[in-house]
Protein backbone atom coordinates (compact mmCIF):
# COMPACT_ATOMS: atom_id res chain seq x y z
CA UNK A 1 0.00 0.00 0.00
CA UNK A 2 1.33 3.76 -0.89
CA UNK A 3 2.28 5.89 2.01
CA UNK A 4 0.64 8.80 0.42
CA UNK A 5 -3.35 9.01 2.03
CA UNK A 6 -5.92 11.09 0.46
CA UNK A 7 -7.19 13.27 2.97
CA UNK A 8 -10.81 14.90 0.85
CA UNK A 9 -13.55 12.64 -0.28
CA UNK A 10 -13.09 14.81 -3.18
CA UNK A 11 -9.18 13.80 -4.04
CA UNK A 12 -10.14 9.93 -3.23
CA UNK A 13 -9.53 7.80 -6.24
CA UNK A 14 -12.67 6.63 -6.70
CA UNK A 15 -13.23 7.59 -10.44
CA UNK A 16 -11.39 4.51 -11.55
CA UNK A 17 -10.67 3.87 -15.07
CA UNK A 18 -11.05 -0.34 -16.34
CA UNK A 19 -7.95 -2.72 -17.16
CA UNK A 20 -9.51 -3.26 -20.42
CA UNK A 21 -10.09 0.57 -21.05
CA UNK A 22 -7.63 3.18 -22.42
CA UNK A 23 -6.33 5.87 -19.65
CA UNK A 24 -3.53 7.75 -19.66
CA UNK A 25 -0.73 7.33 -18.32
CA UNK A 26 1.66 9.41 -16.67
CA UNK A 27 5.21 8.51 -15.18
CA UNK A 28 3.82 4.85 -15.78
CA UNK A 29 0.49 5.12 -13.60
CA UNK A 30 -2.55 6.22 -14.44
CA UNK A 31 -4.31 8.87 -14.17
CA UNK A 32 -7.72 9.13 -12.25
CA UNK A 33 -9.77 12.38 -12.17
CA UNK A 34 -11.31 13.95 -8.58
CA UNK A 35 -14.38 15.09 -8.18
CA UNK A 36 -13.89 18.63 -8.21
CA UNK A 37 -10.91 18.34 -10.72
CA UNK A 38 -13.57 17.10 -12.72
CA UNK A 39 -15.50 20.18 -12.77
CA UNK A 40 -13.03 22.09 -13.45
CA UNK A 41 -11.77 19.99 -16.88
CA UNK A 42 -15.35 20.47 -17.95
CA UNK A 43 -15.85 24.51 -16.93
CA UNK A 44 -12.37 24.74 -19.56
CA UNK A 45 -13.37 22.26 -22.11
CA UNK A 46 -10.49 19.76 -21.60
CA UNK A 47 -9.93 15.93 -20.98
CA UNK A 48 -7.42 13.71 -19.79
CA UNK A 49 -5.31 14.04 -22.34
CA UNK A 50 -5.09 17.62 -22.36
CA UNK A 51 -3.62 17.15 -18.45
CA UNK A 52 -0.91 14.69 -19.98
CA UNK A 53 0.45 17.41 -22.49
CA UNK A 54 0.58 19.85 -19.26
CA UNK A 55 2.56 17.77 -17.37
CA UNK A 56 5.00 16.05 -20.10
CA UNK A 57 5.75 19.18 -21.86
CA UNK A 58 5.14 21.78 -19.19
CA UNK A 59 7.25 23.20 -16.59
CA UNK A 60 7.31 22.92 -12.75
CA UNK A 61 5.73 25.85 -11.10
CA UNK A 62 7.15 28.17 -9.02
CA UNK A 63 5.85 27.23 -6.06
CA UNK A 64 6.68 24.25 -3.63
CA UNK A 65 4.58 21.28 -3.32
CA UNK A 66 4.67 18.70 -0.80
CA UNK A 67 6.04 15.44 -1.35
CA UNK A 68 4.39 12.92 -3.80
CA UNK A 69 2.74 15.93 -5.69
CA UNK A 70 3.39 17.36 -8.95
CA UNK A 71 2.14 20.74 -10.29
CA UNK A 72 3.05 21.49 -14.21
CA UNK A 73 2.22 25.20 -16.04
CA UNK A 74 1.62 24.87 -19.58
CA UNK A 75 1.71 28.07 -21.82
CA UNK A 76 -0.51 28.65 -24.64
CA UNK A 77 -0.94 32.07 -26.12
CA UNK A 78 -1.80 34.64 -23.23
CA UNK A 79 -3.24 31.73 -21.57
CA UNK A 80 -0.95 29.46 -18.65
CA UNK A 81 -2.84 26.26 -18.15
CA UNK A 82 -2.03 24.27 -14.52
CA UNK A 83 -2.04 21.14 -13.43
CA UNK A 84 -1.63 19.19 -9.59
CA UNK A 85 -1.13 16.03 -9.26
CA UNK A 86 -0.90 13.70 -6.19
CA UNK A 87 0.50 10.31 -5.73
CA UNK A 88 -2.66 7.99 -4.18
CA UNK A 89 -3.45 4.31 -4.17
CA UNK A 90 -6.20 2.83 -6.05
CA UNK A 91 -7.86 -0.01 -3.79
CA UNK A 92 -10.28 -0.84 -6.60
CA UNK A 93 -7.42 -1.63 -9.01
CA UNK A 94 -5.19 -2.45 -6.41
CA UNK A 95 -2.80 0.12 -7.84
CA UNK A 96 -0.51 3.69 -6.80
CA UNK A 97 -2.05 5.65 -9.46
CA UNK A 98 -1.85 9.54 -10.03
CA UNK A 99 -5.21 11.66 -8.87
CA UNK A 100 -5.46 14.89 -10.78
CA UNK A 101 -6.52 17.39 -7.93
CA UNK A 102 -6.61 20.37 -9.78
CA UNK A 103 -6.81 21.70 -13.26
CA UNK A 104 -7.01 25.35 -14.04
CA UNK A 105 -6.17 28.12 -16.51
CA UNK A 106 -4.96 31.40 -15.62
CA UNK A 107 -3.91 35.03 -17.98
CA UNK A 108 -0.64 36.35 -18.46
CA UNK A 109 0.66 39.53 -18.61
Amino acid sequence: MSNFEPKSLNTYAINICYRDMPCPRFKGLRIIVSDSAMQELFKHGKDLYDVVEVLETGYEAPRKRKEGTIEKWLVKGSKTFNAVIALSYNEAMKEECWVLVHFGRFGRK
